[in-house]
């Protein structure tokens, strides 16, 4: 399920960027917006890749600590 939210984010987010530069602004101006926009993305992107990644890393040695208490 995460990985269809996820996969319908970036979508939106490539199709709003096709938009921008369709667009009649200036291309020094989509470039600076494009580069921004990306900029803003990884910031909010990065930090939840690396939790939920270090969330399966735990939950594996969890699993796996589980099994060796047996």
């Amino acid at each position: 399920m995460k990985y269809y939210l996820v996969a319908i984010m970036v979508a939106l987010i490539i199709i709003a960027h096709v938009f921008l530069w369709l667009s009649d602004m200036e291309p020094g101006l989509i470039l600076t917006f494009t580069i921004l926009n990306a900029i803003g993305w990884s910031i909010v992107f990065l930090p939840i890749l690396f939790i939920d990644r270090w969330l399966d890393a735990i939950k594996r040695r969890n699993n796996s600590d589980h099994d060796n208490l047996t």
